[in-house]
């Protein structure tokens, strides 16, 4: 009886065990029963992944799950479902750790009960933001015989979380979703092909329709834009004789880029050489250094980019690039696939718009060859006709302004002794501008080493900041420019620029290249009115300096007759207004002791003025100081500024000034100045040097008056004294008042 009774316990037993046994596989199945239905009705990968994973945080007692499938090429995994108690992560990809590996080598589950065995597999490297684990399932999916991803379960509280029957219904799970998810993936791979397919068709059909070469470019860059996750794409050709890239389309964040031509970096050779594709998904800084890339003024650096190469025949002719800048991995597979496909199908389309493109420009340069023969030979007739100098540079520069699309136009010639340019022809906007000479900045000194242009079509501020650029006085900033050299023997005399203020890009090839005929045909027809105004000019300063002597020799006669220091005042000043075209004349003399001026003749337009000393201002002293005149030709206003100059009461604000010292040994006594209150760039350099002149030689006979006035005065004063003595003595009257 007792071992019926303990028979019967036993079966009791084994009953128990299987029916819990049978209901937990019932429980399992319907587990996978509603996992399988959902998957069946949901083929996006990204929400299959997202439903298992919320499934399975639902079933175990696991704070953390992992859904994570791996790409055998690049030996790393990518996280598509990653949550740890409660909150999700999105983490980029990583290499393969020595537990990944066994996980696809052995195909096999992965179960660590304890921190040590967590600890020995998996190092003490964690997620970024997670816990370390202290047990935890990986269990692979297998699709032919090839594992492509897994699931894990981690608990980071406690040891031996996970039950055998965990693991069973895990591993049920794992088998249950590798199909759907293959079958998702096929699917979606089919649908992105056929996708694929319908962009490259359209493409196809727009290249077929189009043969403007830069319309091709802008059509499948805009179309590249619309498809693929990227905030700049890149179409750029080959130039293999100049080793140069040649940028069509780039645009960035929506903002379109127009980059000069540049030499091939070592990318691009690389492109050249192995016409494969180059990836960079990740560390992009260190790449772009190896490869010798530089960012394009303006652009950011990516952190992702793919760039594939154009092939014509075996001869790379281009790449198209994409470029993320926000994230590292932006670009998959089938990205690269998609615009390698692309890549492929514009080939032929942009050689056959290039070769259109190429006849058709040959055809438009023999026709505007001819336009610009016709313009060279008026030009040259205009040339022919006119020896005057200015006339020649007004010629021409009216000329140019018909012909191109500029605001501005400039001709200007270089003082290599002084380092200074001229502004012979300025004109903006249709407003003729009449500027002072300046000293060269480094654009002028590039333009007279190198003797080659300057292009500076687009990012004007940095060129400005390169070249220490300043607007002329009265003008508008450039966006675009060109300077053109003029050349004579082997040295630049001159240089012409065409300047567009309102757009970049302004100006073509074919407009660079017509100003260089033009600049090369005016070189030698300049020169040879500049030799004949030299010549002229030379002429007229023999001239102008015998007229200058009788001048001077008319003053230098009249201060040898006259030893009153006011009447030579006025004999100089009244000299002085009849020479010069100046409505104001000034002469002061300094009493150095007081720091005051004296006004010894002061005249404006015709009115004889009789003003107070006054103190010493900032220009005053610069001329005590430096001993050197002062030419203030325009910018009054700023001259009256920095130097504290105020008017004399009475007078008017002039808008040209000059100011020259009267030297006696190693000492300014006085000045002389001119005056003109109607006009800027009033005075000229032979009025500088006559007036210095005159200054020359009245600094001498002015000392000989003043000491002559001083002798006489003194002599008056002992004379005055000694008669003052007399008739105190007379008068009984002491001589000094007594000491109190």
């Amino acid at each position: 009886m007792v071992k019926d009774a303990f028979r019967i316990a036993e079966l009791e037993k084994m009953l128990a065990e299987r029916t819990a046994e049978l209901i937990q596989q019932s429980e399992e199945l319907s587990v996978i029963n509603s996992v399988q239905e959902a998957l069946v009705k949901e083929m996006d990968m990204q929400a299959i992944y997202d439903l298992v994973g919320n499934r399975i945080q639902e079933l175990f007692d696991a704070q953390a799950v992992i859904i994570a499938t791996f790409d055998h090429e690049a030996s790393t995994e990518n996280f598509h479902y990653t949550i740890e108690n409660g909150e999700r992560f999105y983490l980029n990809p990583r290499p393969l750790d020595k537990l990944r590996q066994h996980l696809i080598q052995t195909k096999q589950k992965m179960v660590l009960n304890t921190s040590e065995e967590t600890l020995e597999w998996l190092g003490m490297e964690v997620l970024p933001g997670t816990k370390f684990m202290k047990s935890g399932v990986f269990v692979p999916l297998i699709t032919k015989q090839k594992v492509t991803s897994y699931i894990s379960l981690q608990n980071v509280d406690k040891e031996f979380a996970f039950s055998d029957s965990d693991i069973r219904l895990l591993e049920t799970l794992a088998n249950s979703m590798s199909t759907a998810l293959e079958n998702a993936r096929l699917l979606k791979e089919t649908e992105q092909r056929t996708a694929e397919l319908a962009v490259i068709n359209s493409v196809q059909d727009a290249l077929a329709k189009e043969m403007d070469i830069q319309a091709i470019y802008d059509l499948v860059g805009n179309r590249v834009r619309d498809l693929f996750d990227a905030q700049v794409v890149g179409i750029a050709t080959f130039d293999h004789k100049t080793e140069t890239e040649h940028i069509h389309y780039l645009i960035e964040k929506g903002e379109r880029y127009y980059p000069v031509p540049r030499p091939l970096n070592t990318l691009r050779k690389h492109l050249i050489q192995t016409k494969e594709k180059v990836l960079i998904n990740k560390n992009f800084d260190v790449v772009a250094d190896a490869f010798g890339m530089k960012r394009i003024p303006g652009t950011e650096s990516p952190k992702s980019a793919v760039y594939v190469p154009m092939m014509v025949g075996e001869k790379v002719t281009g790449n198209i690039s994409l470029q993320n800048i926000d994230r590292e991995n932006a670009i998959s597979d089938s990205d690269v696939r998609l615009l390698e496909t692309l890549a492929n199908s514009m080939s032929v389309a942009l050689e056959n718009a290039r070769l259109f493109d190429e006849t058709t420009r040959l055809l438009k340069e023999t026709e505007q060859q001819k336009a610009e023969l016709g313009v060279i030979n008026s030009v040259q007739e205009g040339l022919a006709k006119e020896l005057n100098m200015q006339a020649i540079y007004d010629l021409v520069g009216d000329r140019i302004r018909e012909l191109f699309n500029a605001q501005a136009v400039m001709i200007v010639t270089f003082d290599h002794e002084t380092a200074t340019e001229h502004f012979k022809y300025l004109i903006e906007d249709g407003q003729r501008f009449y500027l002072a000479s300046r000293p060269y900045d480094r654009l002028r000194q590039h333009l007279i080493i190198t003797k080659q242009k300057i292009v500076i079509n687009s990012n004007y501020e940095e060129a400005y900041a390169q070249f220490g650029l300043k607007t002329l006085p009265g003008t508008n900033p450039t966006k675009s420019g060109v300077f053109v050299p003029l050349i004579i023997g082997d040295k630049v005399n001159s240089y012409i620029s065409l300047q567009n203020m309102l757009t970049e890009n302004a100006f073509s090839e074919s407009d660079v290249r017509l100003l260089e005929t033009l600049a090369n045909s005016m070189s030698v027809a300049l020169e040879n009115a500049r030799l004949f105004d030299e010549t002229n000019r030379l002429l007229k300063e023999t001239e102008q300096r015998t007229a200058e002597l009788a001048v001077i020799n008319s003053v230098q006669g009249g201060l040898a007759r006259e030893l009153d220091m006011k009447a030579i005042y006025d004999l100089v000043g009244n000299k002085i207004r009849d020479v010069f075209d100046a409505q104001g004349v000034i002469i002061a003399s300094f009493d150095h002791e007081t720091g005051t001026e004296r006004f010894n003749y002061l005249f404006e337009k015709g009115e004889r003025f009789y003003a107070e000393p006054r103190r010493y201002d900032k220009l005053r002293y610069q001329l005590i100081m430096t001993k050197q005149k002062i030419l203030i030709n325009s910018n009054m206003a700023e001259a009256f500024t920095e130097f504290g100059l105020k008017v004399v009461s009475g007078t008017e604000m002039p808008k040209s000034i000059l100011y020259v010292p009267l030297i006696v040994g190693n000492k300014v006594t006085s000045y002389v100045s001119l005056q003109n209150a109607d006009k800027e760039n009033a005075f000229s350099e032979s009025d500088v040097r006559l007036l210095e002149t005159l200054a020359n030689s009245m600094s001498v006979a002015l000392e000989n008056a003043r000491l002559f006035d001083e002798t006489n005065r003194l002599l008056k004063e002992t004379e005055q004294g000694k008669a003052e003595l007399a008739f105190r003595k007379g008068r009984n009257i002491p001589s000094r008042p007594p000491t109190l």
